[in-house]
C-alpha cells in the first residue's frame, strides 16, 4: 500500500473522530443550556399579602382653637377702679374681672331715688285734687308721666351701675388684659378676653371634593404637631366654601379637662368616610407604570411578574394602604425595580 492511500485512510479515520464527537456534543447541550436558562432567572424576595378591610380617610391640616373666646367691653364710660384678677389665672363664672368707678353714678342714684318720691307725692296729691274736682285731668296725666320718667331714670342708672362691675361669663382663663388700673374708658371699649379651655375646637378646610362623605358626629382622630394623638366628633360642616380655596370649614370637639394649653398648635385630622378592601405595603414597593400611573409587581403560580396598577387608600406611619389588587398576592418587596411584567423570576419568600 502506497503513502498515498495511507494517507487517505488516515484523513477519513480522523474525519469520522470528528464527527463522532461533534454528535456526542450535540446530546450533551440540551442539558446545559437549561441549567444555564435555570441560574440566569432574576431572584426576587416576594411576601404573601391578604387584603384587609380598611377605612378610606380625608387628610387635612388645621389647628386647635378655644370653643369660645370672648373679647368682655364695658357698656359704659367711666375709670378703671379696680382689676382684682392676676392676669392668666383660671376664673369661675361670675367672677369679677374689672370694676368701673361708680362715685358719680351712685350720687345720681341718691337724685333719682328722692325724684320718684316727689313724683309719687306729686301724683298723690293730684289725684286728691282731681277727686274733688279741683284739678285737671290734664294735670293728672302730667304727674303720672313725670313719675314714670323719673321711675325711668333710676332704672337706667340701676342697670349703669350693675354694668360697671364686668364679670366672667363662663369658667376659663383670664387670658387678655386691654387696660391698666385708672385708665378712663369710653363705652364700647374692650377690657379683658376670657377663653373657655374646657373643650377646644379644631378646625380645618375640606377639599370640595371630599366634603360630601362626611358625616356629623363621625369621630375624628387629631394628631398635634408634638404627635399627642386626640379624638372627638365632627361637630360642624360649613354650608357653603370659601370663595378663593372652594374648601369647606369644618370643626371637631375635643375634651379638655386638663387645661393643657394647646390653643394654636398645628393638628393632622384623618376623618374616616367610608370603607375598602385593602393591602398595607412599604412605600418601596410601589413604582411608576410607564403611563405614569402608581403600580406594584407580584408573582403568580407560574413564577411570572405581574404588575398591578393600585391606588392609595390611606398612609398609616411608614407604610400605606392601596385597592385594586386581588385578595391574596405574593407581593415582590425586593427586586421589582429590575423585572418586567411577564418575565419569569426565581422567587424567596421574605423571612
Amino acid at each position: 500500500m502506497n503513502k498515498s492511500i495511507l494517507m487517505a485512510l488516515g484523513l477519513t479515520g480522523l474525519l469520522i473522530i470528528w464527527m463522532l464527537s461533534g454528535n456526542q456534543e450535540q446530546t450533551v447541550n440540551p442539558q446545559a443550556s437549561n441549567i444555564s436558562e435555570e441560574s440566569t432567572l432574576m431572584n426576587v424576595v416576594v411576601s404573601p399579602s391578604t387584603a384587609q378591610t380598611v377605612s378610606k380617610k380625608v387628610t387635612v391640616q388645621g389647628q386647635v382653637e378655644p370653643n369660645r373666646k370672648l373679647s368682655l367691653k364695658t357698656e359704659l364710660d367711666g375709670k378703671i377702679a379696680a382689676l382684682p384678677v392676676t392676669l392668666g389665672s383660671r376664673v369661675e363664672q361670675g367672677q369679677i374681672l374689672a370694676k368701673i368707678e361708680l362715685r358719680a353714678r351712685l350720687a345720681q342714684r341718691e337724685q333719682a331715688i328722692a325724684n320718684v318720691k316727689f313724683q309719687q307725692q306729686e301724683l298723690a296729691a293730684t289725684k286728691q285734687l282731681f277727686a274733688k274736682k279741683l284739678e285737671s285731668g290734664s294735670r293728672l296725666s302730667l304727674n303720672e308721666a313725670n313719675l314714670a320718667a323719673a321711675k325711668a331714670t333710676l332704672e337706667q342708672i340701676e342697670i349703669e351701675i350693675d354694668n360697671a362691675t364686668i364679670t366672667a361669663p363662663f369658667a376659663g382663663v383670664y387670658d387678655r388684659r386691654y387696660v391698666e388700673l385708672g385708665d378712663y374708658l369710653d363705652k364700647g371699649q374692650q377690657v379683658v378676653s376670657l377663653v373657655d379651655d374646657l373643650k377646644l375646637k379644631i378646625t380645618a378646610m375640606v377639599p370640595q371634593q371630599q366634603v360630601e362623605h362626611l358625616i356629623l358626629g363621625q369621630e375624628v382622630i387629631a394628631t398635634l404637631i408634638n404627635g399627642e394623638q386626640l379624638s372627638g366628633p365632627l361637630t360642624f360642616i360649613s354650608a357653603t366654601s370659601d370663595t378663593n380655596t372652594r374648601s369647606y370649614r369644618v370643626e371637631v370637639l375635643i375634651e379638655n379637662s386638663e387645661h393643657r394649653r394647646i390653643v394654636g398648635m398645628t393638628a393632622t385630622l384623618a376623618i374616616p368616610v367610608n370603607e375598602t378592601q385593602g393591602h398595607l405595603v412599604n412605600a418601596s414597593t410601589i413604582s411608576l407604570d410607564k403611563q405614569g400611573r402608581l403600580q406594584v409587581k407580584a408573582i403568580d403560580d407560574d413564577n411570572k411578574v405581574v404588575a398591578y396598577v393600585v391606588d392609595i387608600v390611606r398612609t398609616d406611619a411608614d407604610k400605606i394602604w392601596l385597592s385594586g389588587l386581588p385578595k391574596q398576592l405574593n407581593l415582590i418587596t425586593l427586586g421589582q425595580d429590575f423585572v418586567v411584567a411577564g418575565q419569569t423570576v426565581s422567587p424567596s419568600e421574605q423571612s
